[in-house]
């Protein structure tokens, strides 16, 4: 019974703590939580124009449009960049909490990870309509991308906990992650297929994460095919492992953040 308190009072702030996140960022907003999905809409308009009408960029078989190509990358991808980014400034813009020695200030990384996802399920929401209108959408396939949500949220979490740690120490290194981003971004078959990576940086584009998780949901909202064993195996390593490392750097240190903000 004492130990279930403890959880069950780490859950419920986690919530409310995220559920506050999502309300704040629409606070005083005319449209409000439109925006979680009329977003997802401006980019896919946005980038289409860009990468489809004007670039002329060609898209993998099996896909009808290039918004339908996009989205189920972009969508992922601006989850994972937002948790990261937020991440590296949790601790500092929420000085007051992390001081207080009984609060769990790896909620704070947590909280805005999972804020970043409930948006990204919004905007998959928004994008089921879009794939169900072309005739490609399918509720037991698209399922298959709720494993993919759950390492996504893993890798998402680890990474945030050790850039959380490094900006810290560091301040200067948030300067330095918004850069790496933008790299990670652009090594993504995200608004390109894979197939126009030259031969030599094919291995740079396997080795990236986001690259499987791309296919993966590329596969549940279209394609319709299971993902790659060896794909699943490589995700499911990397999540446990930067997840695992990302925590323990973060727990070794945190006895010493209240000091450095």
């Amino acid at each position: 019974m004492s130990s279930q308190k403890p959880l069950s009072s780490k859950l419920f702030l986690l919530k409310e703590i995220v559920v506050r996140d999502l309300r704040s960022r629409y606070a005083g907003s005319g449209l409000g939580v439109f925006w979680a999905f009329a977003l997802p809409v401006i980019w896919m308009v946005l980038y289409t124009v860009v990468f489809s009408k004007i670039l002329r960029a060609p898209v993998e078989k099996g896909f009808a449009t290039f918004p339908e190509f996009l989205m189920a990358g972009l969508l992922p991808w601006m989850a994972v960049q937002e948790g990261i980014s937020r991440s590296a400034s949790a601790l500092t813009d929420n000085a007051a909490m992390v001081k207080k020695t009984v609060f769990p200030i790896e909620t704070l990384i947590l909280s805005v990870v999972l804020a970043a996802a409930v948006n990204e399920v919004i905007g998959l929401a928004v994008f089921a309509i879009y794939v169900a209108v072309l005739g490609h959408f399918s509720l037991a396939w698209a399922l298959l991308a709720l494993p993919a949500l759950v390492l996504q949220v893993l890798i998402t979490f680890g990474i945030g906990c050790l850039v959380a740690t490094v900006t810290t120490f560091l301040r200067d290194a948030a300067q330095a992650i918004t850069i790496l981003l933008t790299v990670v971004f652009w090594a993504t078959p995200i608004v390109y297929p894979a197939s126009l990576v030259p031969p030599r940086f094919q291995r740079v584009i396997a080795a990236n994460p986001m690259t499987h998780l791309t296919d993966w949901y590329r596969r549940a909202f279209t394609l319709h095919t299971l993902p790659d064993a060896a794909s699943v195996l490589y995700l499911t390593v990397f999540a446990a492992v930067v997840t695992v490392l990302g925590a323990g750097l973060f727990l070794r240190a945190r006895s010493h953040f209240a000091d450095l903000i």
